[in-house]
């Protein structure tokens, strides 16, 4: 535990809202709804409701329980657990902090394009075309017009450098006097963005032809897409673990700053459910203005103009508000929410950064003030490569490996908190071998099982499950007959096995953090792990359009 007294947030609403901002993010409004609409409309709800309920939710709960409990950040918190396991806390903290790397080049186009909105692009935004706002910000915001055939950068792009600097200058004022004064920012980075969601909600859903572009996004049910692209319920996993950021270490940063007994399951219900619901209610927003644009614009059909990621938060988006009474204030209302709901994520993800530091023995011996300016100096060189002409296209790689990264951490941090913590106790209790084989039976059940499903062509479904519950049984009953070896009763050693250290854990978190879920130490001991690892195999194994693996082939980008 660190040794110097730790600072806790100046309200439990402080708290909340930085938590909130802190999950609430770009990918609310540009990945989320397009997600749906391509994912089989409502259908994509079910996977991602359901990696809600049962992944998300409990690992969220996770660590804002154990940074509470513990009072550190993640590489204490996983050390306390088993010293070698600080390199899961440290992972996830790095993983975030890459994040971090391109998110903010990314809020630098977004303040570009906001303060040009006052400028040079004064005029150019009036009733400008989805077309003509697209290559606005591809060419004079990103600089990509310089950019040749191979896609390699070949230029600087100073302005963009100019606004990296000022995009860290303004997170490093953030998070440089502390979390009391970071939970009084949030009260607006946050509170602010609410009000224009709504605002912009309403005038979306009134606008000619937004009915049609609702029905798009939740209207339609292709049930189909939950068997026939099995990717779907990974990508809804990864959806939730990038918006809670439940994978970059901010959350158990955040709940070490809360007071003991303070309500982490409440508190991460609240948190949980304020994400998705601003993610539902952006989707209204988005697709009610793109049905507007499919009418204004004349489109044939919806897919003409749906849009998502950059092209949709520079180019669809701003299309539509243009064309509307006061357009250039819509517009420009738009990039400072937008700007907002970045900074929010940002400063978070560099806060992560900062507990770790101050927790370890280096960063308890330097001030605050110089660990915050290495960290945002650090932030910003990491940005300079997408300030290059090419740095959309940096972007784009490393956020669709990031993905793979997450699902990972994730499984880790379940592994290491359902399977690793008390190991030693049941080791001395069941014997070494027993504890390995249960851990083979568990986990190379699940992998050889996802081998099949996904790495053989044709059906192997049943082939699959075969193979899962044979290679269980048999382990089962290996455990079973070495329990009696050691004059262990099976029948209720095995409820031991199986729950015994996870309920100790539980029961220690509860002593600081008040109840916790009853179906929680289950479901992160036998369900949330083999759930992540399936999932990274399947995505693993998921094919592009030319036939081969996505994992690096990515876009081409390999023959660099």
């Amino acid at each position: 535990m660190p040794s110097h007294e730790r600072e806790s947030w100046s309200s439990r609403p402080a708290f909340l809202l930085a938590a909130i901002g802190s999950a609430v993010g770009f990918g609310n409004i540009w990945r989320f709804p397009a997600l749906a609409y391509k994912s089989g409309g409502g259908a994509f709800f079910i996977p991602y409701l359901l990696a809600l309920l049962l992944v998300g939710g409990p690992l969220l709960l996770l660590e804002i329980a154990l940074g509470q409990h513990m009072q550190m950040g993640d590489v204490g918190v996983f050390g306390s657990i088993n010293p070698r396991l600080r390199g899961v806390g440290l992972s996830a903290v790095m993983c975030g902090f890459l994040v971090t790397g391109y998110y903010v080049p990314l809020l630098a186009w977004v303040l570009r394009s906001l303060v040009e909105s006052f400028g040079i692009m004064k005029d150019g935004w009036e009733n400008v075309s989805g077309e003509d706002a697209e290559d606005y910000f591809f060419n004079d915001i990103v600089g990509m017009e310089t950019l040749g055939d191979d896609l390699k950068p070949s230029r600087m792009v100073w302005t963009n450098v100019a606004y990296l600097l000022a995009s860290w200058v303004c997170i490093g004022g953030c998070v440089a006097f502390g979390v009391k004064w970071t939970g009084r920012i949030a009260y607006f980075t946050m509170g602010f963005p609410i009000v224009l969601l709504f605002l912009l909600f309403g005038r979306s859903i009134t606008l000619e032809g937004a009915e049609e572009g609702i029905h798009a996004y939740i209207g339609e049910w292709d049930m189909s897409v939950l068997t026939e692209q099995p990717d779907v319920w990974s990508t809804a996993v990864s959806q939730i673990f990038f918006s809670l950021g439940t994978t970059f270490g901010v959350m158990t940063a955040f709940g070490s700053h809360c007071p003991e007994h303070s309500p982490a399951t409440e508190n991460s219900i609240i948190i949980a459910l304020s994400n998705s619901f601003f993610s539902f209610i952006a989707g209204f927003a988005v697709f009610g203005s793109l049905g507007y644009l499919k009418y204004y614009e004349g489109a044939d059909d919806m897919a003409d103009v749906v849009t998502a990621g950059p092209a949709l938060m520079f180019g669809a988006y701003p299309a539509v508000l243009s064309t509307l009474p006061g357009g250039l204030h819509w517009v420009r209302l738009l990039f400072f929410n937008l700007f907002l709901l970045g900074i929010d994520s940002a400063f978070a993800m560099t806060e992560a950064v900062l507990t770790v530091i101050k927790d370890s023995n280096i960063g308890s011996t330097v001030s605050d003030k110089m660990v915050v300016f290495t960290t945002v100096g650090f932030g910003c060189l990491m940005g300079i490569m997408y300030t290059t002409d090419a740095g959309l296209i940096f972007l784009d790689t490393v956020d669709f490996y990031i993905n793979f990264i997450m699902i990972l951490i994730g499984f880790c941090k379940a592994f290491s908190a359902g399977w690793m913590y008390g190991l030693q106790d049941q080791k001395h209790k069941f014997g070494e071998s027993v504890v390995q084989v249960f851990m083979f039976t568990t986990f190379g059940s699940v992998i050889s099982s996802c081998i099949i499903w996904f790495g053989v062509e044709g059906d192997t479904t049943i082939f699959g499950f075969v193979i899962f519950f044979l290679m269980y049984s048999v382990g089962i009953k290996v455990i079973s007959v070495k329990l009696r070896a050691h004059d262990l009763n099976p029948k209720h050693t095995l409820y031991d096995l199986y729950m015994g250290n996870v309920l100790d854990l539980t029961a220690n978190l509860e002593s600081s953090v008040g109840k916790i879920p009853k179906a929680w130490p289950f479901l992160l001991k036998h369900f949330i792990p083999q759930v992540l690892l399936a999932l990274f195999i399947n995505l693993a194994f998921a094919k592009n359009g030319q036939g081969q693996t996505q994992f690096a082939h990515y876009e081409g980008y390999l023959e660099w």
